[in-house]
């Protein structure tokens, strides 16, 4: 799916990418009625939603979809490798793998030994902004994963010969995951260069050497701090009863105490310098050129973008700011729309290009970046490719839009959110994604609304506002014998 939702609904598929625990989730997905993918009708997403907080802060969210005896149920910790001090790199993602570890009551063989029984599943992943926890259960058991998810919430055993052997999986795992592949190595140097020394410079799942230092007591304090019920959400998607679930929520979680507030994240840490000073400099270094053992050459730009959180955390937050965003991501999908889309048609199938895509999220915390990623054909320089590239952007900047593009972007748009709305999985993702991120569930119906009445010259102008040379970042990633 393209990223931005546009924004809300397509950025899950770039958290996933992104998070150091790659997750599988098995998507449970309907037949589609016809009727019900007309865009003027209330997605079934947003149909039978239930929120509720419990006396210790806990956020609860419940949506009945009865179509299979399925339930999904998450819970979403608002603490990430965004929170993380320098020189504690990881700590979000070990912790995760800790808390498939032994509690008084469920050793870690019992923890999954009890979900497959059932005939579930269960996993995690961690990303900058948010740690989650997932089990899928017939209906009939669904309470196990809510008594689960209690238990290890406050009663987590720190065992030395646990940790130590889970520092193991974590070092083998950022091996295999980034050391041994090249072209992760060359991302993990180009996040710095872009955000700088800031938490988003660093990776998800820590350097070797902080991996190496995390102690006991550092994951019991970040335990300690971040898994309360204030700092949490949860969320049940399927076959169940709201008033029923409820009281199952309540007698797993209602007598957790809360916690204490959690620490605030330094806004001045997230937002770019390009957003608050464009055309006035700011950012010295705007190309890097990157070694790495990559069997091809490959071309990265970024241009620094807004995202809903950023326009709110530097009071830029309006209707005419927030359009300008959907905007950006028709732009988006007119240079990136598969094999309709300009990059496609223009660079791919006439073989100037190997591959070239663009990618837009405007979720998350602070400002996003609008990239591109492009592969040379054989023989052919990255300064041609990166000619070739800027060329059609400038183009789609200046040159008439044609409204089947515009139609393309936005029925493709539509149809991932009805798949999404047709999974237990999706939905919950979506709506746990919303909530934390203080967005409204009503927002996706609103934004649906608002992107027909764009026109193709707001679109263009946000392009030209936000993808000049002059914001432009630059890597060239080359194969260490070039």
């Amino acid at each position: 799916m393209k990223k931005n939702f546009y924004h809300l609904i397509l950025s899950l598929g770039l958290m996933t990418l992104l998070t150091a625990c790659q997750s599988k989730v098995t998507l449970y997905y309907y037949p589609v009625p016809p009727e019900q993918t007309q865009p003027t009708s209330e997605l079934r997403l947003l149909q039978n939603i239930h929120e509720h907080t419990l006396d210790n802060g806990l956020q609860v969210v419940i949506k009945e979809d009865k179509r299979a005896p399925v339930v999904m149920t998450q819970i979403w910790y608002g603490v990430g490798a965004n929170d993380e001090p320098v020189g504690k790199g990881g700590l979000s993602h070990f912790l995760e793998h800790l808390m498939f570890k032994d509690t008084p009551k469920v050793s870690s063989d019992e923890f999954s030994r009890l979900i497959s029984h059932y005939g579930g599943s269960n996993n995690a992943y961690t990303s900058s902004d948010v740690t989650v926890y997932h089990e899928i259960l017939p209906a009939n058991r669904y309470a196990l994963a809510l008594e689960l998810e209690a238990n290890r919430m406050k009663n987590l055993l720190f065992k030395p010969e646990q940790i130590e052997s889970e520092r193991q999986v974590v070092q083998e795992e950022r091996r295999s995951r980034t050391d041994d592949n090249p072209m992760a190595k060359a991302w993990e140097r180009f996040l710095p260069f872009v955000y700088g020394d800031t938490p988003r410079g660093r990776p998800i799942i820590g350097s070797m050497a902080d991996i190496e230092s995390l102690t006991m007591d550092d994951l019991k304090h970040w335990y300690a701090t971040w898994y309360v019920p204030n700092n949490a959400t949860l969320v049940i998607v399927g076959d169940v009863d709201k008033d029923e679930a409820l009281t199952h929520i309540k007698k797993y979680f209602g007598d957790i105490p809360k916690g204490d507030p959690v620490p605030a994240r330094d806004p001045a840490q997230f937002i770019h310098a390009d957003d608050l000073n464009a055309g006035k400099g700011g950012v010295s270094e705007r190309h890097v050129v990157i070694k790495e053992a990559v069997q091809v050459p490959t071309l990265i730009l970024a241009w620094q973008a807004p995202t809903l959180s950023s326009l709110k955390l530097t009071n830029r937050h309006t209707a005419d700011n927030e359009r300008e965003l959907l905007a950006l991501g028709l732009f988006d999908g007119v240079l990136s729309g598969g094999a309709s889309g300009r990059f496609a048609k223009n660079l791919v199938k006439k073989e100037l290009v190997t591959s070239v895509h663009s990618s837009y999220d405007s979720t998350g915390y602070g400002d996003g970046f609008f990239m591109v990623m492009a592969t040379p054909k054989a023989g052919v320089s990255l300064d041609e490719t990166k000619r070739l590239v800027l060329d059609e952007i400038k183009r789609t900047m200046t040159d008439p839009i044609d409204q089947k593009e515009l139609d393309r972007s936005m029925v493709a748009t539509k149809t991932a959110l009805v798949f999404a709305s047709e999974g237990v999985s999706g939905q919950a993702s979506l709506l746990g994604m919303l909530k934390n991120e203080n967005i409204p569930f009503g927002k996706i119906q609103e934004e649906l609304a608002i992107l027909p009445t764009i026109s193709t010259d707001e679109i263009k102008n946000a392009g030209k506002k936000y993808l000049s040379d002059e914001r432009m970042y630059s890597a060239y990633i080359l194969p260490k014998d070039e």
